[in-house]
């Protein structure tokens, strides 16, 4: 397996899943390519659906946060002695990394909701939903709103400016416990097992510390299992079967079995995804495409800024094409394609302009 400190390949994983999220925004905001009622079952109720399952996608986020920020801790499947370990600086790396560039986009957004808010819906061909159009313009905003807002750890019921921010809410205070994981592991599995279904099933907490953990278990078992696998292409191919299949049963499961074994089961889904992506040489050298890669860097930008993209540039940009065609599928598809044109190249202009000096923003302040 490739050096630990940096799994290039993975970068892709969050690039698509990112991209996924920006899929299902616009599905939500402008409706499936086809309406077709047979035709919409089959992407809405199928393992097609994969192509803009932000569900899923968020639970591979989960699970691949847990892997990443906790393979480094691991050698061959040992702990490393935690005792030499700093955890102030990791602390303060997450909090930079996270915290600072979302409060610069709550900031941005609050610009772009002045001009949004007091201005009219623009009328295209292609019908924008309610949920788009009254996204912004239903909520009005005070000062100590975009307050509560920009404090992450603790999200007012509605987040307005940036509604994608429950599942950075959650992931900033998951890899926070990182340590509490590791010193769990440290003390045996058990430990680590029954701590989670106490907190989860008993206390309430989040599933998704389930899909962090998941992530943390493969890093500690990451050496013995890529030894496994990669000997046995039969047993990949299976985990991968299965994996696509329980990543994307959120629309196919019943709705009585509930929302938390929905989140479970696209979680364990994504856990053999990336098992398989971790010992198949083949799906590394395809993630490892520069344009994929280029996706997975920027993919937090563009978490960031696709909701206010999609409210603010998607219409225009709809409105513009019409002048092209009338064709409400030529339509759906260009706005589609020109939008995530947009949101990567505007991602790609972020991380340089604000992730990039956020991190050594957060080294300055440790070594200050």
């Amino acid at each position: 397996m490739p050096n630990k400190s940096h799994i290039a390949y993975l970068d892709s994983i969050r690039g698509l899943a990112a991209l996924t999220v920006i899929n299902e925004h616009f599905v939500i905001a402008y409706g499936l390519p086809c309406k077709d009622v047979l035709c919409q079952r089959i992407l809405d109720y199928s393992p097609l659906h994969i192509w803009w399952d932000g569900g899923a996608a968020v639970s591979m986020f989960f699970v691949l946060s847990g892997f990443v920020l906790s393979l480094k801790y691991f050698r061959s499947g040992q702990l490393i002695d935690l005792n030499n370990v700093q955890w102030l600086p990791y602390i303060v790396g997450r909090l930079f990394r996270i915290w600072v560039p979302y409060i610069a986009l709550v900031i941005g957004s609050c610009f772009l909701y002045r001009y949004i808010v007091d201005g009219s819906v623009i009328k295209t061909v292609l019908p924008s939903t309610d949920w788009i159009n009254n996204l912004w313009r239903s909520h009005p905003l005070s000062f100590i709103d975009v307050l509560h807002e920009s404090f992450l750890l603790k999200l007012p019921p509605v987040v307005v400016l940036l509604p994608q921010a429950w599942t950075l809410s959650i992931e900033l205070a998951l890899s926070l416990l990182l340590p509490i994981g590791l010193l769990l592991v440290e003390k045996g599995t058990n430990w680590l097992v029954f701590f989670t279904l106490l907190v989860v099933f008993l206390l309430g907490v989040s599933p998704f510390l389930i899909h962090f953990l998941a992530g943390l278990m493969l890093a500690q078992h990451s050496t013995q299992m890529v030894a496994y696998l990669s000997q046995r292409p039969w047993v990949r191919r299976t985990i991968l079967l299965v994996g696509l299949l329980l990543y994307t049963s959120g629309n196919t499961l019943p709705k009585s079995l509930g929302e938390t074994f929905i989140w479970l089961s696209s979680g364990v889904g994504a856990s053999l995804l990336i098992m398989y992506a971790l010992s198949s040489v083949k799906t590394q050298a395809v993630l490892s495409n520069c344009i994929l890669r280029h996706t997975g860097k920027v993919s937090y930008s563009a978490y960031l800024i696709h909701i206010a993209i999609l409210i603010c540039i998607t219409p225009t940009l709809l409105s513009g094409l019409e002048s092209l065609t009338l064709n409400i599928t030529v339509l759906w598809f260009s706005g589609w394609i020109f939008s995530i044109i947009v949101v990567q190249l505007l991602s790609g202009l972020l991380y340089y302009a604000l992730e990039v000096p956020s991190i050594k923003l957060g080294r300055c302040v440790l070594k200050s």
